[in-house]
Order: C-alpha cells, then sequence, then structure tokens
C-alpha cells in the first residue's frame, strides 16, 4: 500500500469522527435552537394569558368599584351611567347593568335612555344571583348587537337590597388590539378561546370567524392539559408550533404559535455560522490535509530517489526542503551519509586504482624482469657465441705456429697464422671496446670534443671505409646528401653513421636498394637510411634502443653482433643534442632510421678532413683486410694495419674515448653522387 493510500485513510480516520460528532453537535444544536424558539413561543403565550388575565382582573375590579356606586344605590341611573361610561375598558368594550329578571338597566354602548333588550339567558343570569359568584362567559350572540362577544359579569346587591349583575362587555378585536402592542411578531398567530373550544379573538393570516371552532386536535390537546406544545396545520394550511396556556381566571386558553419555517429558518440561521464554520473546517482540514499529503509524498519520493543515488560520482539532488525538523534532519542525514558514501566509494576506488597500478607495476616489472633476464641469457649465448669463433680460430692458429717447425709445414702457414691471430685478437678488441663504450655511455663518462663539420661529409667518409671493406658490394645503394653543418665529435659521429649503416647492410637481403640522405629541415640536420630489409616487428619497435636487445636470430646468428649498438648511438646523438627515430611497417617491410641534429650556421665552411693520415680498421675477414691494405698503400699512409679498437681505446682511455674503426682520406670514388 503506497504512502499516499496510508495517508487518506488516515485522514478519513481523523475527518469521519470528527464529522460524525459535528453532526450530532449539529443536531444538538438544532434541537437546542428549536427548544429555545419553544421557549420563546411558550413565554409568549404565558405573557399572552397574563394579559388576557390582566384585562379580566381589571375588568371585574372596576365592576366592583360599579357595585359601590351611591348612584346605583340612591337609583340615580343617569350618574350610574356616567360613571359606567368613565370606568368602561375603552374602546371595543361597555358595561351592562341588568336587574334580576335580566333586563338591561343601562348599556354605556347605547345612549342613556334608549330602548335596551333582555338577554336571552336570564338562566344563567339567576344562577350567578343565586351563587353570588362573578363568571367569564364564553362567546355568545348579542341579538341587538347582530355580533359576537364575551364578558366578565358580576352579581351586586345595592344598600337598598337590590340585586343586580353588572357586566363588562368586550367585542373579539379588543383583545386583538391587545396584542398588537407586544414583543410577539406579528407572523406568530395568537388564538384566545373558550371552553367550549370556539374562538374569541385571533390574530392569524386564516379566514376564521369570532365563534366558530378550533380544530378538533387542537382542542383536545388544550383540554388534555393545563399547558403545554403541540404542533398542527393552521386554517392557511401553514404549519405551526404552538404553545397553549390556560387562563387563571376563566376557562379561556390562549395559544400562541410560530410557522415551522419561520422557526426553523431562525433556528438554521442562527446554525448558520456553526455550519458554515463547521464547513470552513471540514474544507481546510481536508485541503491542509491534501497539500500536506503531497509535499510529504513528494518529500518522500525525493528521499527515496536521493537514497538510491546514494554514492554517486554527483551529489545527491532533488531533496525538497521541508520546514519540518524532522524531514529536515533526514536531509541532513541522507547528505551526510551521500558524502561518507562517496568519500568512502572514493577511497575505495583510489585504493582500488593504487592496487590494479602496483599490479600493473609488479606485472611490468615482473615482464620487465622476466625479458631482461632473457636478454641477458641470450646476451651471454651471444657473447658466448661471438667469443668462441675469434678464440677457436686463435687456438687453430698457435697451434700451427707450435707446429711451424714440423718438417713438411709449409713456410707460407706460420705468416698465415699470425694473420688469423692478428685478425682475431682485433675482433675481440672491438667485442671488448663496445661493452667499455655502452658502459661509459650509460654511466655517462663519455666526453664529446665537438668541432664545427659538415654531416654530409661524415657521411661520405663512412661510405668510403664501407665500400673499401667490399660491404656494400652485395646491396645497391642511393646517396643524396647536401651539405649540413653540424657541431659534432667526428669520431662519435662516424661511429653513430657506421652502426646505423652497418645494421642497415647486415639485415638488408642481397640485391635490395639502400637509400641515404643528408638534408636541412629547419635548424635541424637530419640523416635518413631506409633500406628494404627484414623490418622490425611491432612488438620489438619499443625496445630497439635498450640495451642487449634484438630480433630473432637462427642458431647460426648470420648477422652477429651483442645488441649494443642502437643503445650507444642513441646515447651519443642525445649527446650531441638530437633525437633519432627507427620506424617500420613491420616484418620484411624494411626500417627507416631519422637521425636530427641541430644545424651549426656558423659553420657552414664545411668540417671536411682533407689531410692525409694512418688508416685505423677492424676488418672482419681476410678478404676485407687485404682490400683495406691495397687501399691503405694506394692512400699513401704507411701501410699498416692497426690492432684498431683495442689500442685505440688503451690510447684513449685516460680521456674516456674509445675509438670506433674508421677508413679516413679515401678519395672519393665513382660510386658517390
Amino acid at each position: 500500500m503506497k504512502l499516499r493510500t496510508h495517508y487518506w485513510l488516515l485522514a478519513f480516520c481523523i475527518v469521519f469522527p470528527v464529522a460524525v460528532f459535528c453532526s450530532i453537535a449539529l443536531d444538538m444544536l438544532l434541537s437546542s435552537q428549536r427548544a429555545q424558539s419553544m421557549n420563546h413561543i411558550e413565554e409568549s403565550a404565558r405573557s399572552a394569558a397574563l394579559e388576557i388575565d390582566a384585562e379580566v382582573r381589571r375588568a371585574q375590579s372596576v365592576l366592583r368599584t360599579l357595585a359601590n356606586s351611591h348612584a346605583l344605590a340612591s337609583g340615580d341611573m343617569r350618574r350610574f351611567y356616567a360613571e359606567a361610561g368613565a370606568a368602561n375598558a375603552g374602546e371595543g368594550g361597555w358595561i351592562i347593568l341588568y336587574d334580576g329578571e335580566g333586563q338591561q338597566l343601562i348599556n354605556t354602548r347605547l345612549p342613556f335612555g334608549a330602548d335596551l333588550p333582555r338577554r336571552p339567558d336570564v338562566d344563567v343570569l339567576r344562577k350567578q344571583l343565586a351563587s353570588g359568584a362573578g363568571v367569564v362567559s364564553a362567546v355568545k350572540w348579542g341579538p341587538s348587537l347582530k355580533r359576537q362577544f364575551v364578558a366578565v359579569e358580576q352579581p351586586i346587591t345595592t344598600a337598598t337590597g337590590a340585586r343586580h349583575v353588572i357586566a363588562q362587555a368586550f367585542a373579539p378585536e379588543y383583545f386583538t388590539r391587545t396584542f398588537s402592542g407586544r414583543a410577539i411578531p406579528a407572523s406568530w398567530p395568537i388564538w384566545v378561546i373558550d371552553g367550549n373550544g370556539a374562538l374569541i379573538a385571533r390574530r392569524d393570516k386564516g379566514d376564521g370567524k369570532t365563534g366558530h371552532p378550533v380544530p378538533a386536535a387542537v382542542l383536545a390537546a388544550v383540554r388534555a392539559a393545563p399547558a403545554g406544545a403541540l404542533r398542527h396545520e393552521a386554517p392557511d394550511g401553514t404549519e405551526v408550533y404552538a404553545y397553549f396556556v390556560h387562563s387563571g381566571l376563566s376557562d379561556w386558553a390562549v395559544i400562541v404559535g410560530a410557522p415551522v419555517s419561520e422557526v426553523d429558518a431562525r433556528v438554521l440561521e442562527g446554525m448558520s455560522v456553526a455550519i458554515i464554520g463547521f464547513l470552513i473546517a471540514i474544507v481546510g482540514a481536508v485541503s491542509l490535509g491534501v497539500h500536506t499529503g503531497r509535499r510529504l509524498v513528494r518529500f518522500v519520493s525525493g528521499a527515496s530517489n536521493a537514497a538510491r543515488g546514494l554514492g554517486g560520482e554527483a551529489a545527491v539532488v532533488g531533496l525538497r526542503h521541508s520546514n519540518i525538523g524532522e524531514m529536515e534532519a533526514l536531509n541532513e542525514a541522507i547528505r551526510e551519509a551521500d558524502a561518507r558514501l562517496r568519500r568512502e566509494m572514493a577511497s575505495r576506488t583510489r585504493a582500488e586504482r593504487e592496487r590494479n597500478e602496483l599490479l600493473e607495476r609488479e606485472r611490468a616489472a615482473r615482464e620487465t624482469a622476466e625479458q631482461q633476464n632473457a636478454a641477458k641469457d641470450e646476451f651471454l649465448a651471444m657473447l658466448g657465441h661471438e667469443l668462441r669463433n675469434p678464440l677457436a680460430a686463435i687456438t687453430s692458429a698457435v697451434a700451427v705456429l707450435d707446429h711451424a717447425s714440423v718438417p713438411g709445414m709449409p713456410a707460407e702457414a706460420g705468416t698465415r697464422a699470425r694473420e688469423v691471430l692478428r685478425r682475431q685478437t682485433s675482433h675481440l678488441g672491438s667485442l671488448v671496446d663496445d661493452l667499455l663504450e655502452v658502459n661509459r655511455a650509460l654511466m655517462g663518462k663519455l666526453a664529446l670534443n665537438c668541432q664545427p663539420l659538415d654531416l654530409a661529409d661524415a657521411l661520405r667518409c663512412c661510405l668510403e671505409t664501407l665500400h673499401a671493406g667490399g660491404r656494400l658490394a652485395a646491396h645497391g645503394l642511393e646517396v643524396a646528401a647536401a651539405s649540413a653543418p653540424v657541431l659534432a665529435d667526428a669520431t662519435r659521429l662516424a661511429q653513430v653513421i657506421d652502426n646505423i649503416l652497418d645494421n642497415a647492410i647486415k639485415y638488408s637481403p642481397p640485391a635490395t636498394l639502400i637509400r641515404v640522405a643528408v638534408a636541412r629541415d629547419g635548424d635541424a640536420a637530419v640523416l635518413t637510411v631506409r633500406d628494404e630489409g627484414m623490418g622490425i616487428a611491432a612488438d620489438l619497435l619499443p625496445h630497439v634502443f635498450k640495451v642487449f636487445v634484438q630480433g630473432k636470430q637462427s642458431l647460426q646468428r648470420v648477422q652477429g653482433g651483442l645488441g649494443i649498438g642502437l643503445t650507444l648511438v642513441r646515447r651519443l646523438v642525445e649527446m650531441h643534442g638530437g633525437t633519432i627515430v627507427i620506424a617500420s611497417a613491420g616484418a620484411n617491410q624494411g626500417t627507416t632510421v631519422t637521425v636530427r641534429l641541430p644545424l651549426n650556421v656558423a659553420g657552414e665552411a664545411g668540417a671536411g678532413n682533407a689531410g692525409k693520415g694512418d688508416l685505423t680498421a677492424a676488418p672482419d675477414n681476410a678478404a676485407g683486410a687485404d682490400f683495406t691494405t691495397v687501399v691503405a698503400v694506394a692512400a699513401g699512409t704507411d701501410g699498416g694495419i692497426h690492432a684498431g679498437k683495442a689500442e685505440t681505446a688503451a690510447g684513449e682511455a685516460a680521456t674516456g674515448n674509445a675509438v670506433v674503426g674508421a677508413v679516413r682520406d679515401v678519395a672519393p670514388s665513382a660510386w658517390w653522387r
């Protein structure tokens, strides 16, 4: 069940009992208002009855006074007539004096001396004289009067002993005028009836006449009790709440009524404020409840949505501000929980990221260690292989020299053996020099002797050396070299170029083309070497500058080398303030090496070496050594073949420089362009 349903049930449980009790209260109030109205009717009826009794009592008092009149006792009827006229009740009333036989002696309604009639009910008069008690008559008809009237009659005896009945007669309108000045609403009917139920006087909208009987139900109710309330239908058809009261001096009864519609209207008018207030309270309570319920539902919905978003990347939103302290405290609790949860999640995320980074570094370190270990093993295997071949040749040459004195040994065998020893020891020295060079480069112990020179001239010298050694015999060569002055160490620059060209030759199949170019690019001199060789695998390309790294080779190790050349090359280029980049499209796609060195604008004159000097070389085979000797003789040197790197390194140990074998001062040949 939803919160809204619970809220409506709660509102119903609150409003329904309130509505029931308010209805009961309104009914009680209605009854109270009706009772108050009935009390007003009762008071009006009793007040009217008192008025009637006061008139009767006044009339009796007047009659007693007149009974003691001297004029009456002396028989002076004219003077008594005057006294009676003065004591009369007023308009609608008159005084009659009867003798013992019912003959009117005076009648103030008529002039004195007029012919007066005799009353028809002489028996009633005689009974009064016999009893000596006065009466208040019922409605009776006056033949000479031609109308209904009532009378208050009192038997008297004069001083002379004459017995008379004196009466105060009243016309019906007399009592009607009596009620007109009282605080009884004009719309309320007032009836005065005699003991027979005939109307004496009335004030209403009906057309009933004096003497006519009232409804039987009304008469029965009046005769049943001295006073009481009843509801009946008036002659004009109006429903009336009525109250009757019997007169204390006669058998008359006064009935005062109020229209039911008027009483109910007055009751409802009195209750209208309460009803309107109740309705306003109910509507206000329901409206407030609906409004509060909607706000509560929206608040709870917002809190629920915010709770679902706890710990998200962004802070919780959608929390509605509430003026209710407990609800706003819930908002604050949700915000604090979200902040703590996000901090905890951020901490966990950070810890997880750090853990992953540690795992990744550990994995990378392990892979690096494994690679380095494999590289170390491969390097040791390569080193063993590279050392075993010259040592085997040296061992064989020593054996030949040991048997040089043996009869039958050719004389040239000793010479050949010495050549092998010389060549192989030079090769061993070259290997050791390479190791020492890399070690010094990595430790930052290399020193440069930079001088202005032309990168194109340095390239030309290196190519001439390779041609002299026969290294380019199996490959095509395309050279495009423009003058590019740089400030560099000639020996180290030659070492860089030789190593790059050596790799291009070593890893390119025969009959492939090697393109070499020197050019200017802005403020840099650029050396580019492209080959069509075996290329570099994509997984190996990022590691080519690492020490001891080589591509996969067969057990025969046709290319040879220790895998330390490019490491030394990059270090030397960086020491010159340059950069080196190696690119390859993949296996068997060739390789491009690009070296960029700062351009030396001040050295435009060039730095070519035109003088002659000793030729230092490290030939790889006998043919190369022989060819080098021929070239050296032709160049006019002393024709000596030095030990190369081993001796030069020993000679330059004090300065920390090692000389890589290079051919110098060779005249340009026809292949250069």
